[in-house]
């Protein structure tokens, strides 16, 4: 007479808390868990963004008021529209100064990820005397503080008649001995049979770099463009100590400028923030998982 199996009776090596689809069912305690603590940080992170952005369509009492209250009783979508039209003069405008802050932004990000990736692939790639002399001393760069170098940069864009232009900005923001460290150890981990194969079609150094490398270094490309990017976006000192005329600010600058003017309306300062805000996190929304990639790159495997 034929037998059944218990249910609970482990089968050919299959755990007792198998399930039907052949995982166990801690996987699937192991995926609540993580999805529940990805939530619970979401929310601690995202938290105060929502608040500040739900103040911006409440009065300036209602933000202070106490009890606090989440809701606006009113939603005022004109606080965009005042912010967005305010005139400090001498063509200070928001719209005037988030063209500025996205201009300079997008200028030095693709400045950086042209020249770094230029500089790394010389010295990943290329022999040349001093090159290791000249490597570290490109890194003993990085730990000179930038308040250091700050008066004698001002002097130096004073003479060459560059404040109150974007050359102010845009010529030392070129290249960053950061950005140069990062692409030449990525460009060292990628196979060199690759540019020897390349070699052997008949391509040059410049077709190696632009056809072969940097399609594979698109990870870390990306990363440095959006470090640099976030870099320029949430500049304040050099802006501030290189463009003084109202029309040429960042919104950083402008920013400090509208809060000291409109210190009690707390719902037009927040406003503002969210100008500043909401762009970095479009950008970083759109393109962290080429971040995430490009800075957990331990290399490529040939």
């Amino acid at each position: 007479m034929a037998t059944t199996s218990s249910p609970t009776a482990p089968v050919k090596g299959k755990t007792v808390m198998e399930s039907r689809s052949g995982k166990p069912a801690r996987f699937y305690v192991g995926r609540v868990v993580r999805y529940t603590a990805v939530i619970l940080i979401g929310l601690v992170m995202f938290t105060p963004f929502i608040l500040a952005f739900l103040g911006t369509f409440k009065t300036g009492a209602e933000i202070i008021a106490y009890p606090p209250q989440l809701l606006p009783s009113e939603w005022l979508s004109g606080n965009w529209v005042r912010v967005w039209n305010a005139d400090f003069g001498q063509g200070g405008t928001f719209p005037r100064w988030l063209f500025n802050t996205a201009f300079l932004s997008v200028i030095i990000a693709v400045a950086q990820v042209i020249f770094c990736s230029m500089a790394a692939y010389a010295f990943a790639r290329m022999r040349f005397a001093g090159q290791d002399a000249l490597l570290a001393f490109m890194l003993l760069t990085m730990m000179i503080p930038g308040a250091v170098t700050l008066i004698p940069a001002f002097v130096l864009m004073a003479k060459l008649q560059l404040l109150n232009t974007y050359w102010s900005l845009i010529l030392p923001g070129l290249v960053s001995a950061g950005g140069i460290f990062i692409l030449t150890q990525f460009f060292k981990a990628i196979p060199r049979d690759l540019e020897e194969a390349a070699f052997m079609d008949g391509a040059s150094r410049f077709q190696i770099y632009k056809d072969v490398l940097l399609p594979l270094a698109r990870p870390a490309l990306l990363t440095i463009f959006i470090l640099q990017f976030q870099g320029m976006w949430n500049n304040f000192l050099t802006p501030l100590l290189y463009l003084n005329a109202p029309r040429m600010w960042v919104l950083n600058v402008a920013l400090s400028v509208f809060s000291d003017q409109y210190d009690a309306n707390y719902n037009l300062v927040l406003v503002g923030a969210m100008f500043n805000a909401i762009p970095i996190l479009i950008l970083f929304f759109f393109f962290s998982r080429y971040y995430i990639e490009g800075v957990s790159y331990a290399g490529v495997k040939g």
